[in-house]
């Protein structure tokens, strides 16, 4: 079985912003707020299972990241995993957008 190694996923992270600041990218507006999402819970493929969709919203993540950031008593939590996912591919579809 595939394990994810914590130094490697760090050193990624890095990468990916060493790759923003390469661009010069220092931010990135929303253009859109709502977005679809899985719940964690229901992320892996169940043959026969109905689609589940929920809503979020980038604006909410990026406030809830912000309060990460700017206070210094909040405790991370993987919640805010969620909310980085969702920044982060947001930034990849703003910079790299496809073809639809």
């Amino acid at each position: 079985m595939e394990k994810i190694e914590i130094k490697k996923l760090k050193l990624a992270f890095e990468k990916i912003i060493e790759k923003l600041e390469f661009e010069n990218v220092t931010e990135i507006e929303l253009t859109y707020d709502c977005y679809r999402i899985i719940p964690t819970n229901k992320w892996k493929i169940n043959e026969g299972e109905k689609e589940i969709e929920n809503v979020g919203s980038l604006k909410d993540d990026l406030e809830e990241i912000n309060n990460l950031v700017n206070d210094k008593e909040r405790i991370c939590t993987y919640v805010d995993f969620d909310r980085i996912s969702s920044l982060l591919r947001y930034i990849s579809e703003a910079q790299n957008p496809s073809d639809d």
